[in-house]
């Protein structure tokens, strides 16, 4: 029986399939599934692999590539861990992607100065859920903004994560990296899309000047 042919839901997946120390852990990345029919995986499986080397945790949601025709047992393969529930994932991960954008209630479960990587359209902003992300001093990323190709997704995604993931002083990483200048919309807490800020009715300020205000 080949990987693909096994049950797409592991009856009992492992917690921590993979040979690393948690004391060695570098950070903790969670992907949550989407309700969006056929809503592509942010990270591919080479891409867990490649965290997983780096000792880097990848947290995935059950199910999450049942469209795909990639089972929980394949994400283990490549150096995953399967959790049921998303409220767990965001609780233990310092980076949570999500294809579709997050609803208000992930919001209100995110821990302070929690990274979020998703679509992000300015329409789905209330002002509740802004005031949820500067109270929790959040960093959100937008995928959106970046106009990309769907070919260019996972790679683009990869990039992003590997920045963030890495990162001791945000500012620096932000500073250095065109593609989060072009998709944050949140930062520490402070909206810096000007679409988002109106739609929630809310003040915002420019990423620019947030990142490079030596004072």
């Amino acid at each position: 029986m080949s990987s693909l042919d096994k049950p797409k839901h592991t009856l009992e997946p492992q917690l921590s399939p993979i040979d690393i120390d948690k004391n060695e852990v570098r950070a903790t990345i969670g992907m949550l599934a989407s309700e969006m029919v056929n809503a592509p995986i942010l990270l591919s499986l080479k891409h867990i692999e490649e965290f997983a080397d780096e000792h880097v945790a990848v947290l995935i949601q059950r199910g999450l590539g049942s469209e795909h025709d990639i089972t929980d047992y394949n994400f283990t393969e490549f150096g995953a861990d399967i959790m049921e529930d998303e409220l767990p994932i965001i609780a233990l991960s310092h980076i949570v992607l999500k294809y579709e954008p997050f609803s208000l209630e992930e919001i209100f479960f995110l821990k302070d100065k929690q990274i979020i990587l998703s679509m992000a359209h300015p329409e789905v902003f209330t002002n509740e859920m802004v005031q949820f992300l500067h109270e929790k001093k959040i960093t959100a990323v937008g995928i959106n903004f970046l106009n990309l190709e769907s070919t260019q997704l996972q790679d683009t995604v990869k990039q992003l994560v590997s920045s963030l993931s890495f990162s001791k002083k945000m500012v620096q990483i932000i500073q250095l990296n065109s593609l989060l200048l072009k998709s944050i919309y949140c930062y520490n807490g402070e909206i810096c899309n000007q679409a988002v800020a109106e739609n929630a009715h809310v003040p915002w300020k420019d990423l620019v000047e947030l990142c490079w205000n030596w004072n």
